[in-house]
């Protein structure tokens, strides 16, 4: 490359970023951004959404901009992690789906997910999540994955990437090289995984092969530390992304950071060192998901870099003409028409049932009389990742069960303040009672056990929900009846329902190992 050529790669850095935007529509400001810099890539999160027809024209908008059209993406995972919330199609979690026991179910949950969003004329999704997780105090994962065994993670990965293929839509695999065996979240602080690289190509590396193996176009890595691998966390690894992920692998398409804004990244390295490790590394893309003044001064700092080093400018080619390869394959739709989304129902319900798990029935409780009072206690839950159990969780839950059960009485309880004394009464008069459990780890806080041992020796034959993570059964051995939904979105609350009224047989299956009383594949 000589240096009549150096201007025009320059101009074309923007292309290596991914922004979020503020709002639901594109400021003047963002406008201006994007069309200067040349932006590449856009990511949506749940405060671009208001409705179906705004977004609809928010990502028309962005398609109109700069000079090549940006590429939308979304987390659009389902289950806990679904940018739409219940305007859209949620299915259910991944480990849900593997819970169901049925490869086909992923797929179709792939194109099911897919179709609204090519509809919505957004382009790629940041899924599947091919993370195998094995541990189960994982704070950031859990459910999201489909299981603890990589074969799992593999065939059901294969199967939702398959369905998001024929719906037209562009997949991301993440979060390479496994982000399964932590017990920090990056959002917050990096988490290191104490694993060698005899653990990582035996259980990490499986999943991730056999989507490359399938042709998945691009790949978003982990800001996890692997000290026995690399001195740098993930992302800003020439050992994982270059020698492990494109040599080893043979993976030769787009590869995205994760945020830059996460904390594991924020706290640790400064806007210069950023922009000299993925030089560095193997990336394609640079996400940065909400400052616009840290967005700029990284295009900046990138764009002087070119300048200054003809190695950057060789590197920043390379990536280019891979984001060339990829936005060749965009077929979004660009009607005007005002997309209908949820046209699915039936068929994520029926998903959601097949995975509700009875791990324990032995009363033989279930199903219930629905003549009977019954007693919810929705055990209030906020985490940073999904506010699975918040106020909006709340007020569906109680409607949901009510449309059913005619005789339902409903309480929120708050663990941190309030005493289950002035309940005592509800909980021993109720035919039946039900305990909603929402933690997303096998890692139960000291009250929130002691709430629940509380309740235990009030009735015996407490119906224990575990509408989060499987794994905080292990400390429950002698409830007599638990059941495992793998998260609390309306259709897998209304399934639940149908498996308590006894209007479906639960067929679901427990797809991880939790201890030798649970091992992986137990049911009632």
């Amino acid at each position: 490359m000589n240096n009549s050529d150096m201007p025009d790669l320059t101009d074309k850095v923007g292309q290596l970023f991914m922004i979020g935007v503020r709002s639901e529509i594109l400021s003047d400001e963002e406008k201006e951004f994007i069309n200067s810099y040349n932006i590449g890539f856009i990511i949506l999160f749940s405060r671009n959404i208001s409705s179906a027809e705004q977004l609809k024209k928010l990502t028309s908008s962005i398609h109109r901009a700069g000079e090549t059209p940006p590429m939308i993406f979304i987390d659009q995972e389902g289950g806990p992690i679904v940018r739409l919330g219940e305007m859209g199609s949620t299915l259910i979690s991944h480990m849900g789906l593997a819970a169901t026991g049925k490869i086909k179910n992923a797929r179709k949950a792939g194109q099911i997910i897919g179709e609204e969003l090519n509809i919505l004329g957004i382009d790629g999704v940041f899924a599947p999540v091919l993370d195998v997780n094995t541990t189960g105090d994982n704070p950031v994962i859990g459910i999201r994955a489909f299981s603890d065994d990589p074969l799992i993670v593999a065939k059901f990965g294969s199967a939702f990437f398959k369905g998001l293929k024929k719906s037209r839509i562009v997949a991301c695999g993440k979060h390479f090289p496994g982000h399964g065996h932590t017990f920090k979240d990056s959002h917050l602080e990096i988490p290191e995984s104490n694993i060698d690289m005899k653990f990582l190509s035996e259980v990490n590396l499986p999943p991730f092969q056999k989507l490359i193996n399938a042709g998945i176009d691009s790949i978003m890595t982990a800001h996890v530390l692997f000290p026995a691998i690399s001195k740098e966390i993930a992302t800003f690894s020439p050992c994982i992304t270059k020698d492990i992920l494109r040599n080893d692998l043979g993976f030769s398409g787009v590869l995205f950071s994760d945020c830059l804004e996460m904390d594991a990244v924020k706290k640790n390295y400064s806007s210069e060192q950023i922009i000299e490790k993925v030089i560095d590394t193997s990336l394609d893309v640079v996400s940065v998901s909400h400052s616009i003044v840290l967005q700029k001064e990284l295009v900046e700092l990138f764009r002087k870099k070119i300048n200054d080093n003809k190695k950057y400018r060789d590197r920043v080619d390379e990536s280019l003409q891979r984001i060339e390869k990829l936005k060749k394959k965009i077929k979004t739709v660009k009607d005007a028409n005002v997309p209908v989304l949820r046209r699915n129902r039936k068929k994520e319900k029926k998903i959601a049932i097949e995975s509700i798990t009875l791990l324990k029935n032995d009363l033989n409780i279930v199903p219930i009389r629905k003549k009977g009072t019954l007693l919810v206690l929705d055990m209030k839950k906020n985490i940073h990742t999904a506010n699975l159990s918040g106020e909006k969780i709340r007020s569906e839950t109680e409607k949901i069960f009510g449309d059913l059960f005619r005789r339902i009485k409903y309480i929120q309880i708050k663990k941190d303040s309030e005493s289950l004394n002035e309940h005592t009464d509800k909980i021993v008069g109720s035919d039946y009672v039900l305990l909603l459990n929402h933690s997303i780890n096998g890692n139960m806080n000291v009250k929130e056990l002691s709430l629940t041992e509380h309740i235990l020796e009030l009735r015996k034959d407490l119906i224990l929900v575990f509408a989060g993570s499987p794994y905080p059964v292990k400390k429950f051995k002698n409830a007599g009846t638990i059941i495992l939904t793998y998260g609390s979105r309306n259709v897998q609350l209304e399934a639940l329902i149908s498996i308590l009224s006894g209007e479906a047989k639960p067929k679901g299956i427990l797809p991880v190992s939790i201890s030798r009383q649970f091992p992986f594949g137990s049911y009632a």
